[in-house]
């Protein structure tokens, strides 16, 4: 008979020692590596019936995905998943594929009914690298809580094994932040072991924050990398010269191409295939513009009021 889990332990001040604990950082990191991999890229021109986001979600899952349309309803394009089968031409690229949905959406693609889209031009899906990187990040974090929490509570107790329960209780409400006053004269051994004082062992463990706050930025520095992400990889005391930034942009910019071409590719095979429903369909490097022109004009206008208030006062004579 399995146990209940019980409600409300988050609440616990020992919740971050458990596994669910574990499990629940490593899901926030695979969240945020996700999020910046999917966030990237930004389809303009798809047909409504289209989804992009679906469109990244499985390229980044799988490697490969569909754009296309079943026989039976040649107006209703869709991103889906894609399942190769049949021959291969002679590159490598498949000549018939399934295409999947979770509705249970399932029918035949062919080079005439639809578009295969790979992640990049590896055709490889960057799943195991998320994983790996969050994997790491994990560790890095836990390793930063318990090192923390010894600097809270650098001791070892020593009591004896009927006093163990007292002694899992007493270390719960410290980790509570509540103050503990314990006495006990009938515990001999404990009094003479120390010549009547509590015995505490301080395990002196050294404060590693900032090491380990720059190895998780390292880690993430490596995951930007890979992802053609632009960041800064180290830090330079002085300002940096233009030679040495774009040559630390360089890779950045190649492994992010690695990726946008295989989508434009993807893109021109579509307005090839359907210019009327694909004739304006592009990829572009994802960015706020639209908080750009907002931001921009409406300072414009402000600054525009502020100058005309500002000639009115002289002209009336108010300066």
């Amino acid at each position: 008979m399995s146990r209940k889990k019980k409600r409300g332990q988050e609440s616990n001040p020992c919740y971050w020692q458990t596994d669910e604990y574990n499990a629940l950082c490593y899901q926030v990191n695979v969240d945020m590596l996700l999020a910046i991999a999917m966030n990237r890229f930004r389809w303009e021109g798809l047909p409504s019936t289209c989804d992009p986001r679906y469109l990244e979600m499985q390229l980044h899952r799988a490697g490969i995905a569909t754009i296309c349309h079943s026989e039976e309803t040649p107006d209703v394009w869709q991103t889906l998943m894609a399942a190769p089968q049949g021959v291969w031409n002679d590159y490598g690229i498949p000549t018939e594929w399934r295409a999947r949905g979770y509705n249970e959406t399932d029918y035949k693609v062919t080079p005439a009914t639809g578009e295969l889209v790979y992640y990049s031009q590896t055709r490889l899906n960057p799943w195991g690298a998320i994983v790996q990187y969050a994997t790491k990040l994990t560790h890095i974090q836990r390793t930063s809580d318990v090192n923390l929490m010894h600097q809270q509570h650098p001791w070892i107790m020593l009591m004896p094994q009927e006093k163990r329960l007292e002694l899992v209780n007493l270390y719960k409400q410290i980790s509570g932040y509540e103050p503990v006053i314990l006495g006990d004269s009938n515990n001999r051994s404990l009094l003479e072991l120390n010549e009547g004082n509590c015995f505490t062992l301080d395990l002196r463990v050294p404060f590693l924050g900032k090491e380990l706050t720059e190895q998780y930025q390292n880690v993430l520095n490596q995951y930007l990398l890979f992802m053609g992400v632009p960041h800064i990889m180290f830090e330079k005391s002085e300002r940096m010269i233009t030679e040495e930034a774009t040559a630390g942009n360089s890779t950045t910019n190649i492994l992010l191409k690695n990726c946008l071409d295989s989508r434009r590719w993807a893109c021109k095979q579509l307005r090839e295939l359907a210019p009327s429903v694909f004739g304006d369909l592009q990829v572009y490097l994802n960015d706020d513009w639209e908080s750009y022109n907002y931001n921009y004009l409406n300072n414009r206008e402000l600054l525009d009021e502020n100058n005309a208030a500002a000639e009115g006062g002289v002209e009336n004579g108010s300066e």
